[in-house]
Formats: structure tokens, sequence, C-alpha cells
């Protein structure tokens, strides 16, 4: 309950003007199920980190090799990240308010498709 109420107050600060001091929100999501073209498999140690960064409202995915922006789209039972990469793969995290979460990367590497999806659950901070 406590991160369906953080989730919604969270996308209704992102949509509507805020004043004050800068305030970070974290998600930390763990994907556990995988999809892809070869079928379903578990899926362990697979951690996404954001940092949603509301008076600025821009959004950051954290990795190994560093951060980069992403674009927030907040929507009526959730919010989404989406990254184009550099090379113009484009990875998308939705997540619920409930927590629930899926990540889905669409690629294409050498003239193929590199298509994945990943389900799982992200705690807000």
């Amino acid at each position: 309950m406590r991160t369906a109420i953080t989730v919604t107050a969270i996308i209704s600060a992102v949509l509507v003007p805020h004043v004050g001091h800068g305030a970070t929100t974290s998600f930390t999501c763990d994907f556990t199920m995988a999809a892809t073209p070869q079928g379903l498999s578990r899926q362990k140690d697979f951690v996404l980190r954001f940092v949603l960064d509301v008076e600025a409202k821009k959004a950051y995915f954290l990795g190994n090799a560093g951060s980069s922006e992403v674009t927030i789209v907040p929507n009526q039972g959730g919010i989404s990240f989406v990254e184009i990469a550099e090379k113009g793969n484009v990875t998308v995290t939705s997540i619920t308010s409930a927590g629930e979460a899926v990540h889905s990367r669409n690629a294409i590497i050498f003239d193929g498709l590199v298509p994945s999806q990943y389900y799982g659950k992200c705690v807000v901070r």
C-alpha cells in the first residue's frame, strides 16, 4: 500500500508545478522473469535503478557504466521511463502505482531484432 501511495504522489508532483526544495525519488526494480524469442525464463540478478528529480522534472537511469537521462511518461496508473540509446535502441520501463514493473528492450543489432521483456517489482524510496 505504501508503494501505491508513494508512486501516486510522485506522479502528481511531476504533473503539477512544484515549488520548494529539490527532492529526488529512487526506483529500484528487481526483474525475475524474462521473455525473449527463445521463450520465458527465470531471471536473477537483473536490477535497474532510476532517480527522479521531482523539482527539475527529470529522471535518470543509473547503470554500472554511469547514468543517462530518460524521458518521464506519467500515466493514470503509474509511470514509465523511456531511454533512447546512442545507437537508437529503445528501452521502456513501466511501473504501476502498486510497484509492478515491466522493462522492454527493442534493439536492432547487425540488422537483426533483439527484443526482450522483463517482469518484476520496484521499490520506491
